[in-house]
């Protein structure tokens, strides 16, 4: 993962870049990288856990918790974080850090319960749901880029979701298809849950989550379809330079941050076997 420099936004992961005491005396004022190496150990046997060590020091979260990851691939990745930093360090790039920040603090001290509902608010406002009728280009487009997403949802949870482009609308999410993504939502732990949330705050789409998390769709293209009417605009009017493929780098970033976390939460991957060929 490239080391970028990305602007805070108004979500869960703000509450992991604050910074305190615990996180080795680290200010707004004092970010110079202390450290040479950062590596992994394992603290325990059973289940066999990791931590981060930089240096000799352990690494800890912003309310002073022991980092410690069951996922080796998880904490090497973790680890490498860490080393990508140059002399300063620069928190609001490391969106793995600030995310088993998120999950390991629980700063917002929310229950699994309180999660779904979280999540099943954008359900309402889905991205994918509710579109525009102006211009006809962007209309065309909405339907060329969206309708294939409402599609695969529909056949994956048996489900009719319909988009549509009265924003007065009421009731257009069918309480069957509501009580399916509950449902769906509910076999997954509270951990998975917060990286969940957090992918839908930046996508503004449960339905883009979905298909994102069921791998129907790389996350280079499950950003720019959460951003259709930015692309549309940029297609008329031109790229302002840098700040468009800033923008779309940042996105980029955060969402595959998250989802390498639920990868590996759900699929069981707790150990990385090197050999010679992946080494080489």
């Amino acid at each position: 993962m490239n080391r970028l420099v990305l602007r805070s936004t108004p979500s869960i992961i703000r509450f992991c870049t604050r910074l305190t005491s615990t996180n080795f005396g680290l200010t707004n004022r004092d970010r110079k990288r202390f450290y040479k190496q950062a590596s992994i150990v394992e603290s325990s046997q059973s289940p066999t856990k990791y931590e981060i060590l930089l240096d000799q020091r352990k690494l800890k979260t912003p309310l002073g918790n022991l980092v410690t990851i069951e996922n080796e691939f998880l904490a090497l990745a973790l680890a490498q974080e860490w080393n990508q930093q140059l002399k300063k360090i620069d928190l609001s790039s490391m969106h793995l850090n600030s995310l088993m920040n998120t999950l390991i603090d629980n700063p917002l001290k929310l229950t699994k319960g309180q999660l779904i509902e979280k999540i099943m608010y954008f359900l309402d406002w889905d991205t994918v749901l509710y579109r525009s009728e102006h211009p006809e280009e962007f209309r065309q487009l909405q339907i060329k880029s969206w309708d294939p997403i409402l599609s695969l949802i529909n056949k994956e949870f048996h489900a009719n979701f319909q988009s549509t482009y009265d924003l007065n609308v009421k009731e257009l999410i069918q309480k069957t298809d509501r009580e399916i993504i509950e449902k769906y939502l509910s076999n997954f732990d509270q951990s998975s849950l917060t990286i969940f949330l957090f992918i839908v705050e930046q996508l503004k789409s449960i339905l883009l989550t979905i298909c994102l998390i069921k791998q129907y769709r790389p996350v280079e293209n499950i950003a720019s379809l959460s951003r259709l009417e930015t692309e549309f605009q940029i297609s008329r009017w031109s790229n302002v330079e840098y700040y468009h493929d800033y923008e779309i780098m940042d996105i980029c970033s955060k969402i595959a941050a998250a989802y390498l976390i639920f990868y590996c939460l759900n699929n069981n991957i707790t150990r990385t076997v090197m050999t010679k060929e992946t080494i080489s």
